[in-house]
């Protein structure tokens, strides 16, 4: 029972991907890794249940009218979307670079909001959503954030980075070290030139407590010069009103 709810769930978030583009049979089956008969199963349980929508016959399946009707309360953790949206708009459109806001919750990230800049060149979107904590800016940062008890257990859970990932931390001691450091600088500037991409994490806080971070990747060729600077010192300053919005509305 426990295999077939990954399942579903994984079918559903293949469909959620582009959500206006009809998936078929064929493609859910391909990208799920299961055989046609075991897809077609459940992709008829979720239709039975308005979780998938089939448009016709060889036509393809979109979401269904039940996960929109889960989600009419609004986004995850709207508390901190309400707040924050104003402030990433802004600084979206200051720096022009691709924005967001992620919190860590039972050991996975989760991208709250993200607000795209103007740029023509963008970070592919499979960048953005990658779910290995220890390569994103934002997940490192919220990782050396973590009561030491948290992140004991998320390294016991997950393991430590390899080589590739994070190479200045694949032992206990350099972990440990390269969050030390992250805590003292209070941001993260992850840099990868192989893969032409930048992220840039500074922490958002509630009452003195990290509870989010607040992200920004771009191309690794406009990260240079006056642009450079701007970005940091947009953020900074972003990062600090968000927070202050956040303890004021908690002691409302």
């Amino acid at each position: 029972m426990i295999q077939v709810i990954k399942r579903a769930f994984e079918i559903l978030n293949f469909v959620a991907e582009s959500s206006e583009e009809p998936k078929t049979l064929s493609d859910i089956a391909k990208n799920t890794g299961l055989n046609n008969g075991t897809c077609a199963n459940i992709i008829k349980t979720l239709c039975e249940y308005n979780l998938l929508e089939q448009l016709g016959r060889n036509k393809g399946y979109i979401l269904g009218a039940a996960v929109y009707y889960l989600a009419r309360n609004g986004p995850y953790r709207k508390d901190i979307v309400n707040i924050v949206e104003p402030f990433l708009t802004s600084l979206a459109a200051e720096v022009q670079e691709t924005v967001l806001v992620a919190t860590l919750h039972q050991g996975k990230r989760s991208v709250l909001l993200q607000i795209d800049g103007n740029r023509r060149v963008v970070i592919n979107k499979d960048f953005l959503l990658q779910e290995n904590i220890y390569n994103t800016a934002t997940g490192r940062l919220l990782l050396a954030f973590l009561p030491s008890s948290e992140l004991e257990r998320f390294v016991s859970k997950n393991g430590l980075p390899d080589k590739k990932t994070w190479p200045e931390a694949t032992t206990k001691k350099k972990l440990l070290a390269c969050i030390s450091e992250i805590r003292k600088k209070g941001m993260v500037l992850h840099i990868r030139p192989h893969e032409g991409v930048v992220g840039i994490a500074f922490p958002v806080k509630q009452e003195e407590k990290v509870i989010a971070a607040l992200g920004l990747f771009l191309p690794y060729f406009r990260f240079k010069g006056r642009h450079r600077e701007e970005i940091l010192k947009k953020m900074k300053e972003t990062s600090e009103k968000i927070s202050e919005a956040l303890t004021e509305r908690r002691e409302l």
